[in-house]
């Protein structure tokens, strides 16, 4: 029987950093990446993800010096009103960044499902799921994802497969020449989408038994593991579209996904099945930033470890909503989370750990 004690198992953390790794990149990275470097993208996918594994091994270095979750180390370890700055700037960020997601899944299903529906209704629906998820306790949300892992895998890696009969190595061959440029830009584009390895600092808290020790190893498989998912669907989408159409298109992937053509009556409807690998990929990463801004605010509230509250979740939830709607009503909006990302949330994930080690108490 299981027990619902807030912890997940190494395996279950695994997959859930594959889901939340894998989703958005490879459906909103690739026509960014043929714009900026062209065939050349290869390359920044694989810096991109090698400079995920560093930063990942720097976050390792910091829980060691922590000896202890963040969390924990904010109570206990600084400042308690700098504990409160940090808590309420992750907040912040986990909230904003769970906004962007449900408004990416929000369009991702009105473009491929239901055209004609309210973009307001779709979004509501969604981040309600989410919130029902999220107060689920993120135990029960690895058991669903440990089960459905290979079920979401199959189809994708078969569409992918399926996809080289119509492969054209002319439009790859441009590699070959090593194109330098813009490939530092595309190869920090490609880490913004390994951001949610900063919530490992985190992950002790809601360990298994002796599972601290193994959490840089779990964690830097979901990266090797989602780097070469995002690297082979991008040579798949350059050898199908090629370069500039590859830039022009939405959703690359969901298009390349609709021209592939099964065998069969029941197959010939694979398309629908196959929807549901950016679905659920995008509904983890989604309930990831939203269970972080809820425990944030949790902790704001000095209700740690006591069971939720039912406005620690409505209040996150809603700020999500306006968040996502706000970027769909006015595209200025977008402009201003992109930019945060890009100048602010990294530089923030990658200071603010080291600066708590210098600024902790003296014991």
């Amino acid at each position: 029987m299981y027990v619902n004690n807030g912890k997940i198992s190494s395996r279950q953390t695994l997959r859930l950093y594959v889901f939340d790794l894998m989703g958005i990149a490879t459906l909103l990275l690739p026509p960014y990446l043929a714009r900026l470097c062209g065939a050349s993208g290869i390359y920044a996918i694989v810096l991109g993800t090698v400079a995920g594994l560093i930063y990942l091994v720097y976050l390792g270095w910091i829980m060691k010096k922590m000896k202890n979750d963040m969390v924990s180390f904010l109570r206990e370890n600084v400042n308690v009103w700098l504990g409160k700055v940090i808590f309420l700037l992750v907040m912040l960020h986990s909230i904003v960044t769970a906004g962007f997601c449900a408004y990416v899944f929000a369009n991702l299903m009105q473009y491929s499902l239901v055209r004609d529906s309210s973009y307001a209704l779709i979004l509501l629906i969604i981040v309600v799921v989410a919130a029902y998820a999220v107060s689920g306790g993120i135990e029960s949300r690895a058991r669903v994802y440990e089960v459905m892992f290979w079920f979401i895998l199959i189809p994708y890696i078969a569409m992918m497969l399926a996809s080289v009969r119509d492969f054209e190595w002319v439009y790859v061959e441009p590699v070959l020449q090593w194109e330098l440029s813009n490939l530092g830009k595309g190869t920090y584009l490609v880490f913004l989408l390994l951001t949610p390895l900063f919530y490992s600092l985190f992950l002790i808290g809601e360990k298994e038994k002796n599972y601290g020790r193994n959490i840089v190893k779990t964690v830097s498989v979901s990266v090797l593991f989602s780097g070469a998912i995002l690297l082979g669907s991008y040579v798949l989408l350059l050898g199908n579209f090629g370069e500039k159409s590859l830039a022009s298109l939405r959703f690359p992937v969901v298009t390349l996904m609709s021209t592939i053509q099964f065998e069969g009556n029941f197959l010939k409807r694979m398309d629908a099945l196959m929807l549901a690998v950016w679905f659920f990929t995008l509904f983890a990463l989604l309930n990831l930033h939203l269970h972080y801004g809820v425990r944030m605010l949790a902790e704001l509230s000095q209700n740690q470890g006591r069971k939720l509250k039912w406005w620690q979740v409505l209040f996150p939830t809603i700020a999500a909503f306006l968040v996502a709607y706000g970027i769909h009503w006015d595209s200025r909006f977008l402009h201003v989370f992109l930019a945060y990302y890009s100048y602010g949330a990294v530089p923030f994930m990658v200071v603010v750990p080291a600066f708590l080690l210098l600024v902790r108490r003296k014991r």
